[in-house]
């Protein structure tokens, strides 16, 4: 057989599985290819026969084998765990003969075994051999005792394997029985004798010498003694004298009818140590005391260091914690010193040296810290809070701090401090601030209230008594300064008041031993673009109401006053807005039928109107009206001016509104020119149907008379100068000339026309049609098809459309002839002349 692998295996061991696993054969091999490289994490096939006798010899088993080498190219596998081929693995007779391992490898995991390997069993495991040879395993029978006198171990057995060297068992229900039980029967031993001794020669950290265990809820070690130890453990060196461990129960539970459950002492004068040391890693109590009847559960006493000293390093937990669940007190600390305090709490660190808090109670009625004085009869103060150090500047002497919402039907609640002088016939304050400084800063106050959130009240002052006549707040000052001195930071005010009843929301007067104002409003910032005052009312009085009460005075109810060299928007000395749907801007009446003053004058000392009208939207810029006999609009010039009564001007290029609309719903004239010193003739009137009369006559500035006719065709394909002829495709309808000498021939397409003719209302747009000049002098396109043009020459249609030219005489026929040439024409390109218009 072709050999194209090498393997190099080893038979590292074999053991015997007995009543608890099946009967099978360790073996590893380490697989290399033949160039002597290892075969890693690859996956092979092995066929294992036992041969019996002979290398040759019949095979008395035989099964296939799979697995994975690893990184070094070692196998581990187990024979009688394969697929079985042959035979029975339980049934060989390791006693009667030799026997041999064949191994057949394909190193491909297949069944194509081209590596081949034979050697000898030299050595069978025992408990193997031992089955099939009968061997009993001993020379003696149980049971078995006997007695000696000798100063050596009479019985030892070392084994070098994982099992254990000697095991006692014992399955009956019997009380008090023993597995393995050592008696020292002398009553006077020597010293320290044992009856059971385990020593551990072991120098690791988990060697045990004695080890106890029971798999219910008895003891793992019991000792007894009537006045002696029970169990004693003892460390020579650093060790545990006693290890009590647990993994769900209690590591050690020391119990006693009459006596101490547990004694911890130390004996030794010169030991610093702590008497009892009691950790966890966990999260339960450390130690945990309790006591039924009206003793102590921790009694303390020391004569110069700390009756209880509890340390923590977190946050959340505490050093000493005292629980009350019933009515007594938690903690309690008594003195009858004058200079020590009962409690005392000290902070060395950045925390706080008295911490009282409501944990889990939800009825409101818990408190944190409670002071008290008045017990007994007892006076002094219920708290104090100090700062000796007039450098401490880092934080407060006293602070209060709320998390919670407030409560809103009842402001007594919820509320992060909560001050009462609950005394009908108290003249005292509930809260009482003063600041004795020379110094004017920010926050240097009496009472400083600050709002930190995007709500709430820095103050808040409610006189909650609906029978009460006292303010709700009053400030007095003795001295210059301002009673109250409001500002805002930003975008709100820096006073708001509003009332709910009949009174003033702001109510400022000056008695009459005064000479100061009732008001007064400044804007000193001149960036600020801000109204010095703003007015406002949602109901239907008036926003600001101003009189000067005095018949014969002569100052304005309201002065305003500008100071500007910008005539801006909003730059006045009165500006009025009407920002609703309806209302005025400004009003002004005379009221009185009896008074001759106007309601408004409007006076321009320099070069600006008088009045200035404009309506942005819909709306006119002036509307006048009159319900007497009077004008609505009555312009004039006095004697002694230059200027107009009245202009109309229209400036935007594409507005095609009339500049001035004149309209009438009577039989009277629209509009009537008079003249004259006065103006009593009247030289022009148009009347309510639109026709005209004037007494001079008229003059337009247009050279021509033209009519506006339909074309054929779209308008944007004619322009000015065009010949037009009659159309016979349609009624009233003309068209660009296209033959010589047409009788066709109606007008030229008019340029500037002096007067247009039209049969349509005067509203109608007749931008479609064509405005075709009949008579006058008219820029008209000609060109030299039939010669040069000179002035007076006749023209007549050419064959160009919509082109005129010069007529030959002895051709021409009465209604071809356009008119007469104005100008001389010898260009060879089609151009333009003025031409007088006649048809003829």
């Amino acid at each position: 057989m072709k050999k194209i692998l090498s393997l190099f295996w080893i038979l590292t061991g074999f053991f015997m599985g007995l009543s608890q696993a099946p009967e099978k054969m360790s073996y590893q091999a380490v697989m290399r290819n033949g160039s002597g490289q290892l075969l890693a994490n690859q996956g092979i096939a092995i066929r294992v026969s036992i041969l019996q006798g002979s290398p040759a010899g019949a095979a008395v088993y035989s099964e296939r084998l799979t697995g994975n080498t690893n990184a070094n190219g070692l196998v581990s596998l187990e024979i009688g765990t394969g697929t079985i081929l042959t035979g029975t693995f339980a049934t060989i007779d390791w006693s009667s003969a030799s026997y041999y391992l064949k191994t057949e490898t394909d190193p491909a995991g297949g069944t194509n075994y081209n590596i081949v390997g034979t050697s000898q069993l030299l050595s069978v495991p025992y408990a193997l051999y031992a089955k099939s040879a009968g061997v009993s395993g001993g020379s003696f029978t149980i049971p078995y005792s006997n007695t000696v006198n000798n100063a050596s171990t009479l019985f030892s057995l070392i084994n070098n394997g994982d099992g254990t060297s000697v095991e006692g068992a014992n399955s009956t229900t019997t009380s008090s029985i023993a597995a393995v039980r050592g008696i020292v029967s002398n009553t006077a031993p020597g010293g320290f004798s044992s009856a059971v001794r385990g020593i551990n020669n072991g120098t690791g950290g988990l060697g045990i010498g004695v080890w106890g265990s029971q798999a219910g809820s008895g003891w793992g070690v019991y000792g007894v003694t009537p006045n002696g130890l029970g169990v004693y453990g003892n460390a020579s060196g650093n060790g545990y004298g006693v290890y009590a461990n647990s993994n769900t129960g209690t590591g050690l539970n020391a119990t006693s009818n009459n006596g101490i459950a547990a004694n911890i002492s130390i004996v030794n004068n010169a030991n610093a140590n702590s008497v009892l040391t009691a950790s966890t890693v966990g999260n339960g109590t450390v130690i945990n005391v309790s006591t039924t009847g009206t003793g102590a559960g921790i009694l303390s006493s020391t004569a110069g260091g700390f009756g209880a000293h509890g340390i923590t390093s977190s946050q959340s937990s505490a050093g000493i914690i005292g629980d009350n669940t019933g009515a007594g007190e938690a903690v309690v600390g008594r003195t009858t010193s004058d200079i020590a305090g009962a409690v005392v709490g000290r902070n060395d660190g950045g925390g706080y040296g008295v911490r009282g808090f409501v944990a889990t109670n939800t009825s409101g009625t818990g408190i944190g810290v409670y002071g008290q004085v008045g017990l007994n009869n007892s006076t002094g103060r219920a708290g104090r809070f100090e700062n000796f150090n007039n450098t401490n500047t880092d934080a407060n002497t006293f602070e209060v701090a709320s998390n919670g919402n407030g409560n809103i039907p009842d402001n007594t609640k919820g509320n992060a401090a909560s001050f009462v002088l609950n005394n009908t016939n108290s003249v005292g304050a509930a809260v009482r601030g003063e600041v004795n400084t020379i110094f004017g800063n920010f926050g240097a106050a009496a009472i400083f209230g600050v709002s930190s959130g995007t709500g709430g009240r820095a103050g808040l002052f409610y006189a909650s008594n609906p029978a009460g006549n006292g303010a709700s707040l009053i400030a007095l000052t003795d001295g210059n300064g301002n009673a109250i001195t409001a500002n805002a930071g930003k975008d709100g005010n820096g006073v708001e008041t509003n009332i709910d009843g009949a009174g003033n929301a702001l109510y400022a007067w000056v008695p009459s031993f005064a000479t100061g104002r009732a008001g007064r409003f400044n804007i000193f910032n001149e960036s600020n673009t801000s109204d010095v005052i703003t007015v406002t009312t949602v109901g239907n009085g008036i926003a600001g109401n101003f009189k000067v009460d005095k018949v014969t005075g002569t100052s304005p109810a309201v002065r305003g006053e500008v100071n500007s060299q910008f005539a801006n928007f909003g730059t006045a000395g009165i500006y009025g807005v009407s920002s609703g749907t309806g209302g005025y801007a400004g009003l002004f009446h005379a009221s009185n039928p009896a008074g001759n003053g106007p309601a408004l004058i409007a006076i321009a000392d320099g070069n600006g109107n008088g009045i200035t009208a404009n309506a942005s939207n819909t709306g006119d810029g002036v509307e006048t009206t009159v319900d007497g006999t009077g004008s609505a609009i009555y312009a004039w010039v006095p004697n002694f001016s230059n200027g107009r009564a009245a202009r109309f001007v229209n400036f935007n290029t594409s507005n095609t509104n009339a500049a001035l609309t004149v309209e009438t719903h009577s039989a009277g004239s629209l509009a009537l020119f008079k003249s004259g010193n006065p103006g009593t003739v009247n030289v022009a009137r148009i009347d309510n149907t639109g026709k005209g009369f004037f007494n001079g006559g008229t003059q337009n500035s247009g050279a021509d008379v033209a009519e506006a006719f339909d074309v054929n065709g779209n308008i944007s394909e004619y322009e000015p100068g065009d010949i037009l002829v009659i159309s016979t495709k349609a009624d009233r309808t003309v068209e660009k000339s296209s033959t010589p000498y047409s009788t066709l021939v109606a007008g030229v397409y008019a340029t500037k026309p002096g007067v247009l003719l039209t049969e349509e209302h005067i509203d109608i747009d007749i931008s479609n049609k064509a405005p075709m000049g009949v008579i006058g002098v008219i820029p008209t396109k000609v060109c030299l098809e039939n010669g040069k043009i000179k002035r007076g020459d006749l023209l007549v249609t050419s064959s160009k459309a919509g082109v005129a030219m010069k007529a030959n005489l002895k051709k021409v026929k009465i209604g071809q002839v356009i008119g007469k040439a104005l100008q001389d024409y010898d260009q060879k390109e089609v151009g333009k002349i003025q031409v007088l218009v006649n048809i003829k």
